[in-house]
């Protein structure tokens, strides 16, 4: 019997060995292993996606060859902003990462990140990366991200579609007008196809806005923030994305059409013509099977006085504020390898012999390979191309767009625009801008 309950101790005290040397393997990655320091990383692609983990794996494998001292220890975990908030205020947050540029505000005001200036005063690729994209990354004089990968909002087009329309698939509507007749010719009903795919989300409207001469958002003469909704640039804009369903019958039925909805629906055939980034390109031919050469890319059309804009976007690298400065050194040296001119070319040639889709966003913007055939696409793009706004609460606010204002909308053919969005103007100056609207107290 003794030895019976002896054994039980024994194998209980066994497991809770185990499992605690378990648990300090993957959440307490040591500051130093037995050859090196190791260094935590975030967004290892997953097995199931064989060519991005043989890249991924080849590129870490490149980089401890170069960084004999330091190991990676990749997780398979993407950035999610509850899931990422609980790892670090629980102190298990990655070393280094990418993240969406759109969060950053939010996690710097959380001192989460590190700020980058001393790293970048020295980083010889600095200058090369345009400064409409280094913009968002710097938060009241800091800057807290590194550019990983840039996007640009474009046209996509079905260029065997046009040629059955009978329009010339090298010729892309340069203008809403043109967006307008070439849509209508685009749209067979009887066949189930439209002209073009418009989710009612804010990601698409602000460049519309933009095109007609507006903003969502200002500064007033003291520099405080508002909401311009209920300008005339932007409800011309409002009215012109409800002509395009009303008047003009070129959008699918479904008012409230995601973003994926209508990027299958364009694989399919059945959109000619959606707003999209070059990013999207992997999911749409190996999702749901695009014929990538029968896709026109273009610039968006320009609005009704000439004037073009498109938003940037993409994702940047950080570092975890918490961590020893030796970790912050280490993940410095992870990111510059990453950005660095050799392996961006090396990461080219590569993904040329994996036979993997090449599009600009995965690559640096620091990285001058404008001159590739699969980058002309976005030489003209630096020209016009604007960021989104990058407050705390532009998250939560372009919520509340899409939910309380585009979708009334699309949804609701009677609703008077004009007053409708003067009220919710009003709401939304309220909830994320509470100072006296007409008392304008500071």
């Amino acid at each position: 019997m003794l030895r019976k309950i002896g054994g039980i101790i024994f194998f209980t005290f066994l497991g809770i060995f185990m499992l605690s040397v378990w648990f300090q393997n993957y959440y307490f990655v040591s500051e130093v292993a037995s050859d090196g320091l190791v260094l935590e990383v975030w967004n290892k692609p997953p097995s199931r996606q064989v060519k991005e983990r043989k890249l991924w794996e080849e590129t870490v494998l490149r980089f401890e060859q170069e960084n004999p001292d330091i190991k990676v220890n990749g997780l398979e975990l993407r950035f999610s902003p509850q899931e990422f908030v609980t790892a670090m205020a629980g102190g298990k947050g990655p070393d280094v990462m990418h993240i969406w540029i759109g969060t950053l505000t939010i996690l710097a005001r959380q001192d989460f990140i590190a700020p980058m200036d001393d790293y970048l005063a020295d980083w010889d690729q600095k200058d090369y990366i345009p400064e409409i994209v280094w913009e968002p990354t710097q938060i009241d004089g800091t800057t807290f991200g590194v550019p990983r990968d840039t996007y640009f909002t474009v046209l996509f087009y079905r260029k065997d579609l046009f040629r059955q329309a009978g329009l010339d698939p090298e010729h892309p509507p340069r203008n809403w007008d043109e967006l307008v007749e070439f849509a209508r010719r685009l749209t067979d009903t009887d066949q189930g196809q439209y002209g073009l795919g418009l989710p009612p989300t804010t990601w698409n409207l602000m460049d519309f806005v933009w095109q007609n001469g507006g903003v969502l958002i200002q500064r007033d003469s003291r520099g405080r923030l508002e909401a311009s909704l209920s300008s005339p640039e932007v409800v011309q804009t409002l009215q012109f994305w409800r002509d395009l369903k009303e008047k003009y019958h070129v959008l699918p039925p479904n008012a409230l059409a995601t973003h994926e909805d209508i990027a299958q629906m364009f694989a399919l055939g059945k959109v000619a013509m959606m707003m999209g980034v070059a990013n999207q390109l992997p999911i749409l031919i190996n999702k749901y099977g695009l014929d990538f050469s029968a896709t026109g890319i273009a610039p968006l059309p320009a609005g009704p006085n000439g004037l073009r804009a498109s938003h940037a976007g993409g994702e940047v690298f950080i570092i975890n504020a918490s961590i020893p400065e030796a970790r912050k050194n280490a993940a410095w040296k992870y990111i510059k390898f990453e950005l660095s001119p050799g392996n961006q070319l090396w990461k080219w040639v590569r993904m040329n012999e994996l036979k993997m889709t090449i599009f600009p966003g995965a690559f640096s913007a620091s990285t001058n390979l404008l001159n590739m055939p699969e980058f002309a696409m976005v030489k003209e793009e630096l020209e016009f191309v604007r960021n989104e706004p990058h407050f705390p609460e532009w998250v939560l606010m372009k919520d509340a767009l899409d939910r309380d204002l585009l979708q009334a909308i699309f949804v609701n053919p009677n609703l008077h625009l004009e007053n409708y969005v003067q009220m919710f103007n009003l709401k939304i100056n309220k909830r994320f801008f509470p100072f006296d609207q007409e008392k304008r107290r500071p």
